[in-house]
């Protein structure tokens, strides 16, 4: 049995894959086994993870299948992984070389299921780091810690799991969809029963492909609806919800307030529509309690906690219509001031006019 079974899903990413999957190679620990997933690329990824997987045999393993999105690409990787603990990389990020003997070691010292680290993040020229928990140092997470993992944006990656998390079926991936993360995440927090956070740098996370699924704006972007919907059902399933309430709360209208800015940006689908799918979320899970809800005022802000709720009373609409003001407001600020540069720039050129005129006769 390996120590890590790292699972890298891939879709489409031969211009990363190589860097993701060298990375991984040449960790220092080697008792690893590295489980690429293939979900059904139409560009050169499976030549790149041929050539590759074929140099290092004993490392990785590859697998294919039709195409199903990131989470399935992710759950067919953990479905086969053999190791002690799992570890998930997307094709377009990469490791630091020591990376993975570190978690290890650390997840073992301290028995931790779900080892969480800091992701850098890394842009065109530049990189920053993204912490997930404000704590110094390290910690093992306690019952006053738990709720803290709600209030942060959620990803699999720069985490270690121990495999035996898996061994419940519901703990995987919404497949077909995008933003899985989201779904993923709280799932394994609930399933966890020691959860370690280290504050070190522990996963390059590449935010430079312009193809990433934050920068989608289709109907597609409403994919967190289901990936909400199947979290707290899984917290139902477990007899939990009403204890993580407060939590689980939290973090979804976190993230409905977040996407109502996605919305703005929707193409070839009704806006309004949109607003009143994302909200339905919280209004078959949480009733009225989240338009007065703390949550809704710390995320919000108190004002725009006022908005929301008659936004709410008249189906969303009066968002839209601010964007379309804004939008129209926007045009109308161009248009002036475009009519006020007029003179300025017939001034400038009627002066560069005059000065030319009098250089040409101080030169005569």
């Amino acid at each position: 049995m390996p120590k890590v079974s790292i699972v890298v899903p891939v879709y489409n990413l031969e211009l990363y894959i190589e860097r993701c999957l060298e990375s991984l190679v040449n960790q220092t620990l080697q008792d690893i086994e590295i489980l690429v997933v293939d979900d059904g690329s139409t560009d050169d990824s499976s030549l790149l993870i041929g050539e590759l997987a074929e140099r290092y045999p004993s490392l990785i393993r590859v697998f294919t299948k039709v195409n199903g999105g990131h989470g399935s690409a992710c759950n067919h990787g953990i479905d086969r992984a053999r190791g002690e603990y799992v570890m998930i990389v997307d094709g377009d990020d990469f490791l630091d070389p020591d990376t993975t003997r570190f978690m290890y070691e650390k997840a073992r010292s301290v028995r931790a299921d779900l080892l969480i680290g800091n992701l850098r993040y890394i842009h065109s020229g530049s990189t920053s780091t993204h912490q997930p928990l404000s704590f110094q140092g390290e910690k093992l997470l306690d019952e006053a810690d738990w709720p803290l993992l709600f209030q942060n944006w959620a990803t699999p990656c720069g985490r270690l799991y121990k495999r035996k998390l898996f061994e419940d079926p519901r703990l995987r991936f919404l497949p077909g969809i995008i933003f899985a993360d989201v779904n993923f995440a709280p799932k394994t927090y609930l399933a966890a029963e020691r959860i370690h956070y280290v504050n070190e740098e522990l996963y390059n996370y590449d935010v430079t492909r312009p193809t990433q699924s934050i920068r989608q704006t289709d109907k597609r972007v409403l994919n967190v609806v289901p990936a909400l919907r199947d979290m707290l059902d899984f917290y139902k399933a477990k007899g939990q919800f009403e204890a993580c309430r407060p939590e689980l709360l939290g973090y979804v209208v976190r993230h409905c307030f977040a996407w109502i800015g996605k919305v703005e940006t929707l193409h070839g689908y009704p806006r309004q529509q949109a607003l009143a799918e994302l909200f339905s979320v919280l209004d078959e899970h949480f009733g009225d309690e989240w338009t007065t809800s703390e949550a809704l005022r710390q995320v919000a802000g108190r004002r725009r906690s006022h908005l929301i709720r008659a936004a709410r009373r008249l189906a969303y609409a009066p968002l839209v219509w601010s964007w379309e003001l804004r939008k129209a407001n926007q045009a109308l600020d161009a248009r002036v001031e475009h009519l006020l540069n007029e003179p300025l720039r017939h001034y400038r050129s009627l002066r560069t006019q005059v000065e030319r005129q009098v250089i040409d006769r101080l030169s005569i």
